[in-house]
């Protein structure tokens, strides 16, 4: 499955990424949401792991954008930020978002929730 990685730090995106590579998954990563909507631009993806806090294009903005794109409005959202209060929580599952992890995750819980959302 191919799977994109959108978070402005570039630990957190290696750290999700050796996660997934390690499940069988094909990684691409992106900085912020405006990163991740042109790369999505130019290929497919089975599911996107989102960073809520980020410059350019925050990862409440990129579910919003992502809502105006059929070719990218039905891929499954897991997003994984430190952002856990149940009020963006809930704003985050009604712009789309199908999952919700809360940072520092457990590798576990993160394929769990993949394995989820793809079958």
């Amino acid at each position: 499955m191919k799977i994109f990685a959108v978070d402005d730090s570039a630990t957190m995106r290696k750290i999700v990424s050796l996660a997934l590579k390690g499940a069988g998954h094909e990684i691409i990563e992106a900085e912020h949401g405006k990163d991740a909507l042109a790369k999505l631009a130019g290929t497919t993806a089975d599911c996107i792991i989102l960073d809520i806090n980020m410059p350019e294009m925050n990862g409440l903005e990129f579910l919003a954008e992502r809502k105006k794109s059929p070719s990218i409005s039905k891929i499954p959202v897991i997003v994984l930020t430190t952002q856990d209060e149940s009020g963006m929580k809930d704003q985050a599952l009604a712009l789309g978002a199908n999952a919700f992890l809360g940072k520092p995750f457990q590798k576990e819980d993160l394929l769990a929730s993949v394995k989820k959302l793809l079958g």
